[in-house]
């Protein structure tokens, strides 16, 4: 999209990743053509306005958004200040393909926004590398912020063993 982001399919909001769910998206997304250049500030509001459509009250819930780019340079950061100034949506980006463009814009959206930025050498790739933000969600003291405990690591107690 270059001025206005929409959703792909015929789903006005988020929705659960079953087998039906994830064809119809899967189709939707192989018909879509690019156009000169990428708007993501557009597609971070419409990202923004789905998660608070759906801001269901559960413990500790990760809300994250996930950029696949082959690149750009709007660096999207009055959206962030806006809508996500205490960082509770964390961003994930995916530089897909071999470039010769400034990375640091996008680099930038996901430190930005606890999030990881990656770079995935060709599309057949992406399915290997996508699995790899679940490591950094795994991280801990991610949400708790002050209200965490210190780990802390002891010896092995060789009678319970």
């Amino acid at each position: 999209f270059q001025n206005v982001a929409k959703n792909v399919s015929c789903f006005g909001n988020l929705v659960q990743a079953n087998v039906r769910n994830k064809k119809i998206l899967k189709n939707a997304v192989e018909n879509i053509t690019a156009n000169l250049s990428t708007n993501y500030t557009a597609g971070f509001e419409t990202a923004f306005e789905q998660l608070k459509q759906m801001n269901y009250s559960r413990a500790n819930c990760n809300k994250i958004i996930m950029l696949f780019t082959d690149g750009g340079e709007d660096r999207a950061e009055k959206i962030f200040q806006l809508e996500n100034p205490q960082k509770n949506v964390r961003v994930f980006t995916f530089s897909v393909g071999k470039h010769n463009y400034d990375k640091a814009p996008i680099q930038s959206m996901a430190c930005n926004n606890k999030g990881y930025y990656y770079e995935i050498p060709s599309i057949g790739a992406i399915r290997l590398n996508t699995q790899e933000y679940l490591d950094v969600l795994g991280r801990p003291m991610v949400k708790a912020k002050q209200k965490a405990k210190q780990v802390q690591w002891t010896n092995v107690y060789l009678d319970a063993l």
